[in-house]
């Protein structure tokens, strides 16, 4: 029995010791390696990290190592990565130099300036004002004259103009992001009110919408102390601008600036009146002491003295006419005859005569017809193709004749007097044999003074009327309700002095009304067009 009690006891120490013998071999394990005697045992990692390195070396390998772009170290890429990966991507091989452009992108949202002059970084606030004779300004220099001069020339032009748009580096990129349609909700939002226009085609009554702009002639007044002419060309945005002192300007009209395009000096001539051709390649001017015209060439800038035939006993070119056509020029004369004079030559084709002495000639639209006015009241109408009067009517209570206008349409005929009436007939019934004293459809009785000008807008729905002899003495007229805008000239524009002559742009946009005071005011009327 105790020999059995010894064997057991025995098996169990031996088992205990070996159990022991393992405990101490693990611990061993678990020492650092100074205390380890000895070679270590090498490790035994997982499946997952290593399939996790292998997938990392594989990518290395194929790819290339993302790092060494980004951090600019070519040397430690593999050159077969590189060659593999344009190869898979089907980019051509080029310079070394795309890979810190392409990390710049990548790595940074700063972008650095494509060129800078190195020169211009060594130059310090104090040398370049010294080589400028200029002093150091504190405020730019921050006290200090070594900071570099590319440094302060920013600074003041961002206190000045401010961040320009384009500098932002962010506008760009936010501005492709976003759509179309998020571009024209913010152009909404930025306005308040209606979104839907209530402006008609048709002109309103009562007030016109209307604003002064820069003087015609601001870049020069030289034209004279009183401006005579002034007209808008035909088919451009250029206007004629004429005055006492015998120079006639083109203007670029654009009524903000309106810069002189050219300017000619006629020696001792005053002009009184000056016209465009229809084919807006050259304008007349007349005169009040000379019997020839100036015709001036804008295609070649060269001026020709034009002189009539000395047998047709023209005195004087104050007061002229050009036909729609361009083809003839109606001239007042004295005694009341009315030359018919060829435009390229000057030739007398006709002579027209008046019982009494006139004052003012008006073409109809297409120039087939010319109505005269003066002295005793009397309208006549004249046949240009036979030279004969068709009829004549004695205007409503005029006694002397001062200005005529025919509608572009030829509906309208505007009469001014020296009473400063201006009376509106339609031209369809004037011509009837037994009507020589028709009735006015309105009889204007805004001017008290004698009405020296009246003109019509292209669409017929404006009438300007003026008169030389009192400030102010100007009126605009809507048709066809034939009433006078209360809104225009008004109290306040008392720098209209006293209107000479006044023409409207060929889309109405603008109003050109030229003065005592050597100005040729321009007005924007808003309802028409810019030009």
């Amino acid at each position: 029995m105790n020999r059995i009690y010894e064997r057991v006891l025995h098996k169990s120490g031996s088992s205990n010791k070996k159990r022991r013998q393992k405990n101490d071999s693990s611990e061993e394990n678990c020492l650092p390696k100074k205390r380890r005697k000895g070679k270590p045992k090498p490790t035994v990692q997982p499946v997952g990290e290593m399939a996790r390195r292998e997938e990392e070396r594989l990518e290395k390998l194929v790819l290339g190592d993302v790092t060494d772009l980004l951090h600019h170290d070519d040397s430690e890429v593999p050159s077969f990565s590189c060659t593999s990966a344009m190869e898979d991507s089907g980019v051509e091989e080029g310079d070394s130099d795309s890979s810190p452009q392409m990390s710049d992108t990548l790595a940074s949202p700063e972008r650095e300036p494509a060129w800078q002059d190195e020169e211009d970084l060594n130059i310090c606030v104090s040398e370049a004002m010294s080589a400028q004779g200029r002093k150091v300004p504190e405020i730019l220099s921050g006290g200090s004259g070594s900071d570099p001069y590319t440094r302060i020339l920013k600074h003041k032009y961002e206190a000045r103009m401010g961040t320009p748009s384009w500098a932002n580096l962010g506008h760009r990129s936010a501005k492709k992001s976003g759509s179309s349609d998020d571009d024209s909700d913010d152009e909404l939002l930025q306005h308040c009110g209606n979104f839907l226009s209530n402006r008609s085609s048709v002109l309103r009554k009562g007030s016109i919408e209307v604003k002064r702009v820069c003087d015609l002639n601001r870049d020069t007044y030289t034209e004279g102390p009183v401006i005579k002419a002034v007209e808008f060309h035909p088919s451009s945005s250029v206007a004629l601008v004429a005055g006492l002192s015998g120079i006639a300007s083109l203007f670029d009209v654009n009524g903000k600036k309106n810069t002189k395009l050219h300017s000619v000096q006629f020696e001792r001539y005053p002009i009184l009146c000056a016209h465009f051709v229809p084919s807006g390649e050259q304008f007349v001017i007349g005169s009040r002491h000379h019997g020839f015209f100036y015709n001036y060439d804008m295609m070649v800038c060269r001026s020709i003295r034009a002189v009539p035939n000395s047998g047709l006993g023209i005195t004087n070119t104050k007061n002229f006419k050009l036909s729609p056509d361009g083809r003839l020029i109606a001239v007042c004369g004295r005694f009341g005859n009315i030359h018919l004079l060829t435009a390229n030559t000057l030739e007398g084709v006709g002579l027209l005569k008046m019982n009494s002495d006139v004052s003012a000639i008006a073409f109809d639209s297409d120039g087939s017809r010319l109505f005269s006015h003066g002295e005793g009241g009397e309208v006549h109408v004249w046949d240009i193709g036979t030279r004969r009067c068709l009829g004549r009517f004695t205007d409503d209570g005029c006694i002397w004749g001062s200005s005529l206008a025919v509608a572009p349409g030829g509906r309208f005929l505007a009469c001014g007097a020296r009473s400063g009436v201006v009376n509106v007939y339609e031209t369809a019934g004037l011509l009837s044999a037994a009507n020589r004293a028709p009735r006015p459809t309105k009889i204007l009785l805004n001017l008290t003074t004698s009405a020296t000008t009246v003109k019509f807008n292209a669409s017929s729905e404006l009438l300007g009327m003026a008169s030389d002899d009192k400030d102010n003495a100007f009126r605009l007229v809507h048709f066809p309700s034939m009433t006078v805008f209360s809104n225009f000239p008004g109290s306040s524009q008392p720098h209209l002095a006293r209107p000479q002559c006044l023409d409207f742009s060929p889309n109405s946009g603008y109003l050109a009304i030229g003065n005592n005071k050597g100005a040729a005011l321009l007005y924007r009327l808003k309802h028409y067009g810019n030009y």
